[in-house]
């Protein structure tokens, strides 16, 4: 016999299976949780500054010019079409509208791929840009 522990009444698992069944699940989604809260870290952890380098997967060719910027107009268009990998969003027609965004800008010093590689990361949003911060280091290339 168990002792439930609301209550304090003893509980006999042949009399009453359902009752005994959900007191033991709950008594393992709760050693679970505990289990799961030894592994987390504290939140004065958070505060701390972190000793990695911030890195990206996406490798900016080096510009010639130094007096190159982004308008904040063009971030705010490529914000304003954002994708974020839904089942109803099309990639295809992104990357169409995106593209067309991009080439409006013209900079002596820049190719239009340096141009877009600078301008995609704003393009996504939600799960489309946790899957770019998740791949591999410098793994887009002009």
């Amino acid at each position: 016999m168990r002792r439930n522990r609301s209550t304090g009444n003893l509980i006999d698992p042949l009399v009453e299976p359902e009752r005994y069944t959900r007191a033991r699940l709950f008594i393992r989604k709760l050693k679970k949780a505990m289990a799961e809260d030894r592994n987390q870290r504290p939140l004065k952890e958070f505060a701390q500054p972190s000793n990695e380098e911030p890195s990206s997967s996406i490798v900016n060719p080096t510009l010639t010019t130094k007096n190159f910027e982004l308008k904040p107009a063009l971030l705010q268009l490529v914000q304003q079409n954002q994708f974020a990998g839904l089942a109803t969003e099309n990639p295809n027609q992104h990357l169409k509208v995106f593209i067309q965004l991009a080439d409006t800008l013209k900079a002596n010093a820049a190719t239009s791929k340096a141009i877009r590689l600078r301008l995609f990361p704003f393009s996504l949003r939600g799960k489309a840009r946790d899957w770019l911060d998740s791949l591999t280091t410098n793994s887009i290339t002009a």
